[in-house]
């Protein structure tokens, strides 16, 4: 595998479009030595270096990551068979300011109250590597190539897949 500086950059230039392009994750925490997932809609901000998330202190979340900041998100869009795994350190935050840009009228769904919700929080992921696989169409396709690649007595071709560094 080419890890030449363009590769790389092309590489996580992909891990960003796919954050932006699926935006609903899994949130992966640790709670004690037992791992916890929960769906999360992901505002990734390149700009930035991270990915915020609305979050609600009744959930726990913060007081898991306050015990360990270490978190994993993972995107997949079934469709496409594109999947993205990204590790990384949390923190969990009272910015008002920050709120009221990630605020939409979806998020009124969870806080009927409104942003003005006093559990309300605001998370922000810092990444450091990614890994994604990058699916070479639908289920009907990739069945057929591993029909093929069966009968040809090879390995099929189902996409890329890569490991990039973040930070």
């Amino acid at each position: 595998m080419d890890h030449s500086d363009t590769t790389t950059n092309e590489a996580i230039d992909k891990v960003w479009a796919m954050m932006a392009d699926i935006r609903t994750c899994m949130l992966v925490t640790k709670q004690g030595i037992t791992l916890r997932g929960r769906p999360m809609h992901a505002f990734p901000a390149r700009e930035e270096g991270c990915i915020w998330f609305l979050t609600d202190r009744r959930g726990h979340t913060d007081d898991e990551l306050a015990r360990d900041p270490q978190g994993a998100l993972t995107f997949a869009k079934p469709s496409s068979n594109d999947f993205l795994s990204v590790s990384g350190e949390c923190e969990v935050l009272e910015d008002r300011a920050k709120l009221d840009d990630l605020w939409n009228e979806a998020a009124r769904a969870y806080w009927p109250d409104g942003k003005g919700d006093p559990n309300i929080r605001v998370l922000r992921f810092l990444p450091s590597d990614a890994e994604y696989w990058d699916g070479t169409g639908s289920s009907v396709v990739i069945a057929v190539k591993m029909m093929a690649a069966r009968l040809a007595g090879e390995r099929p071709d189902l996409g890329e897949n890569r490991k990039v560094p973040l930070d």
